[in-house]
Order: C-alpha cells, then structure tokens, then sequence
C-alpha cells in the first residue's frame, strides 16, 4: 500500500473517531503522547489527550443523532517516509474545525502525536 493510500486512511479513521466517537478507535489512531493545541482569545492552548479522550467519551456522536458527514481531507503533506502532516476539516455537531494532524509511522502504523485546531 502506497504511502498516500494509507495516509488517507488514518484520515478516514480520524474522521471515524470523530463521528462515532468510538475510544477503541480513538486508543488506535492517537499517539499516547499526543497533545491538541489551539489559540482562543489570544491565548495558547495545550489539552493533553487524556482530557480530550474524555470529551470524545462523554459526547453524542454525531452519528447516534444520524447526523450527515461533513468531512473533507484538504492536503497532505509527506516529510519522510514516516513522518507527515494531515489537514483536515470536519463539522461535529454545530461546530466546524480546521484541524491539522502531524503523523509518524511506527511499529503500530499511522498514528496522530499533534493535534492543531481552530474554530472554522
């Protein structure tokens, strides 16, 4: 499988995440290291994963109110063979984010060890 193909699927599996808020999929496709960063009113934000693996966990997923996918993969950035930056953005709910996802390729596959966001 190409580098491309498989990039795009870990895109698809955050997509998947996402939407039915799966944490077995969400353990899968996160780094245990990663963190999420974002600015809101000014100010730089860190939220480590173990706070952001809650809010997946506690929320309703989109697709349990059958709620249409908006989801769209923008570009992706290869750096090495494994190492790359995925740009993304999604509506979950009545929110729409520009996400950025930095991906290193390990023994485990794809998997995400930054998050940044923004509010679209």
């Amino acid at each position: 499988m190409s580098t491309i193909l498989e990039l795009e699927n870990a895109a698809q599996a955050y997509f998947d995440v996402l939407y039915e808020c799966s944490l077995d999929k969400f353990d899968a496709l996160f780094h245990p290291s990663c963190n999420l960063f974002t600015v809101r009113d000014g100010k730089e934000t860190m939220l480590p994963l173990d706070r952001y693996r809650e809010i997946i966990a506690a929320r309703q997923s989109p697709a349990s109110v059958a709620q249409p996918r908006e989801e769209r993969l923008e570009n992706i950035l290869t750096l090495s063979a494994d190492a790359a930056l995925i740009a993304v953005s999604v509506r979950v709910h009545d929110k729409r984010f520009k996400d950025h996802l930095a991906m290193l390729r390990g023994p485990e596959g794809w998997r995400i060890v930054s998050k940044t966001y923004v509010l679209a």
